[in-house]
């Protein structure tokens, strides 16, 4: 008999901990989703065809990575000689229902360069994110396309909404997340709670973790689902920066990246933990019906 109780006791604990460590894990991955810049991952080559084609024998490629918030790229030409980097920001200006990964380093700057793409008006080139050694043809190469540009710029088409991020699917993702993350933290907090005290109220109790990692995995579907979309409908050929706008360069790859597939993990910390509860309350009733038997079998009866 007291086995029976130690050994429940036991079981109750380890499981509330259990899922506690789980919902933690979901914590830590929503968080790393969050803050890295890994939501899109593409690279590509310049459009030798297109406007804002050079000189073939300069044909540099590009690689692009961004998140919810910033994001790097960096192209590479035959007579660099290492990557030149930029930086990028998620800038979505108000009324517009678009955004634009920019590469000003500024809000003034990432203004400039979302109405030259919008709006065809002043001319606004990236910025260099560190200084990289060129040989001095190469410079001359990189002026003459600068001249051509410029030159250009007003014959060159601006696109339509297409041609940018959906600030609609953008915001709505960024708030299930952070939805998601909420709940996580409420979960992980009940779990650690219930492996400390026995709560009265039900809420708090193995219900209430079990409504939040259900929040969880709703959001969490959600999150995925509206990315999702936005990567399949625009994102995986129109990339929202200036050189797919102007169609300078064609993307030959681009690919969902490990920070979204990190919510899925989440994702699946989430139902793991609710199995944990699950289980120890499989077990709980297993325990009772034991000593339910064993107290029945009990010779001689007993009196009340």
């Amino acid at each position: 008999m007291g086995i029976l109780v130690k050994n429940k006791f036991l079981v109750k604990r380890g499981m509330f901990i259990l899922a506690g460590v789980f919902s933690a894990l979901g914590i830590i991955f929503s968080s790393i989703a969050m803050g890295t810049d890994y939501w899109i991952v593409s690279e590509g080559s310049q459009n030798t065809s297109g406007s804002g084609s050079t000189d073939l024998s300069f044909e540099t490629n590009i690689k692009i990575n961004y998140g919810l918030f910033n994001g790097r790229k960096t192209t590479k030409g035959q007579l660099d000689l290492a990557p030149v980097p930029y930086s990028l920001t998620v800038f979505c200006p108000g009324g517009e229902g678009v955004c634009l990964v920019s590469c000003g380093t500024t809000e003034v700057e990432q203004k400039q360069e979302f109405d030259y793409l919008r709006f065809g008006e002043t001319v606004y080139r990236c910025q260099r994110t560190t200084k990289v050694l060129k040989t001095s043809r190469s410079r001359l190469v990189q002026l003459a396309s600068d001249i051509s540009v410029k030159e250009t710029a007003r014959s060159v088409p601006v696109r339509g909404n297409d041609q940018f991020m959906d600030y609609g699917l953008w915001v709505t993702t960024l708030i299930f997340l952070s939805l998601m993350l909420s709940f996580q933290v409420i979960s992980a907090g009940l779990c650690f709670f219930n492996t400390v005290t026995i709560p009265i109220e039900m809420l708090v109790g193995p219900m209430g973790i079990y409504l939040a990692n259900g929040v969880v995995g709703l959001t969490g579907l959600i999150t995925l689902s509206l990315w999702g979309d936005l990567f399949s409908s625009k994102l995986s050929s129109e990339l929202a920066i200036q050189e797919t706008i102007l169609d300078i360069y064609l993307m030959s790859s681009s690919n969902l990246g490990y920070s979204y597939w990190f919510v899925l993990c989440s994702l699946i910390f989430a139902i793991a933990s609710s199995v944990c509860i699950r289980f120890r309350n499989s077990l709980r009733k297993f325990s009772n019906q034991n000593v339910v038997g064993v107290e029945s079998s009990t010779p001689g009866g007993m009196l009340y």
